[in-house]
């Protein structure tokens, strides 16, 4: 058996990606998905082809820089450093709002990447319409984590921002500093602790962001 086959058949790996459907929560105006069958073989062609749209910016997914023009930076240009990467995972549940400062100091100090657990997560793919109340990162977190060396942020919705911010600062906080940032995380059956993080977004040129699959190894 080989080490991977280990780590997925112990339990070892957890998958903690949204399934992108017409059932997942869209952000407010980015409602488009289309999944259209091509080919099929029961309509008597060699085999089953479709084509999707969907935003850049659905379910499970990485922003670029480039999404708040922080630098030119585009997707496919994200180092692989900051997609496999050893993340802390934080239990953050307590949080009604806006995940403060105060809520990371004595948890982050050291770590590559900061997940962070609130009780957005399983709200996505639940059916439930948009929430525009979502728990978000506040620009003081934001600018802790930066402080704190941290080089990859994860969060459970839609967005490290808060629905009703009239400006992106937490966005700018975090893009602006190099720190790569992930949206749309389920990490409903993730435990807090150490993990390796490993997220790879779709390849896609001169895109500000694209669906990922994200993956926990502990």
């Amino acid at each position: 058996m080989s080490w991977i086959d280990d780590y997925v058949q112990s339990g070892k790996a957890l998958d903690v990606t949204v399934t992108l459907s017409p059932r997942l929560a869209p952000w407010p105006g980015q409602e488009v998905w289309e999944f259209t069958p091509l080919l099929r073989m029961d309509k008597g062609d060699v085999c089953n082809v479709s084509m999707y749209r969907v935003s850049c910016h659905a379910g499970t997914h990485v922003d670029a820089p480039w999404h708040f023009g922080m630098s030119p930076q585009t997707v496919e240009s994200i180092p692989l450093d900051q997609m496999i990467i050893p993340a802390r995972l934080l239990d953050l549940t307590h949080v009604q709002t806006a995940i403060s400062k105060a809520d990371l100091v004595g948890k982050i100090e050291g770590a590559k990447a900061v997940l962070c657990k609130t009780t957005n997560s399983g709200t996505l793919e639940s059916g439930a319409p948009f929430n525009t109340e979502f728990v978000y990162i506040a620009e003081d977190a934001a600018q802790y984590l930066v402080e704190c060396g941290v080089r990859t942020v994860g969060v459970d919705y839609l967005s490290v921002e808060g629905f009703h911010a009239p400006e992106p600062v937490t966005h700018r906080a975090l893009l602006g500093n190099d720190v790569f940032i992930v949206e749309g995380l389920d990490l409903t059956k993730a435990a807090p602790g150490e993990y390796l993080f490993v997220v790879l977004p779709l390849k896609v040129e001169g895109a500000d962001g694209t669906p990922a699959r994200a993956v926990l190894l502990s």
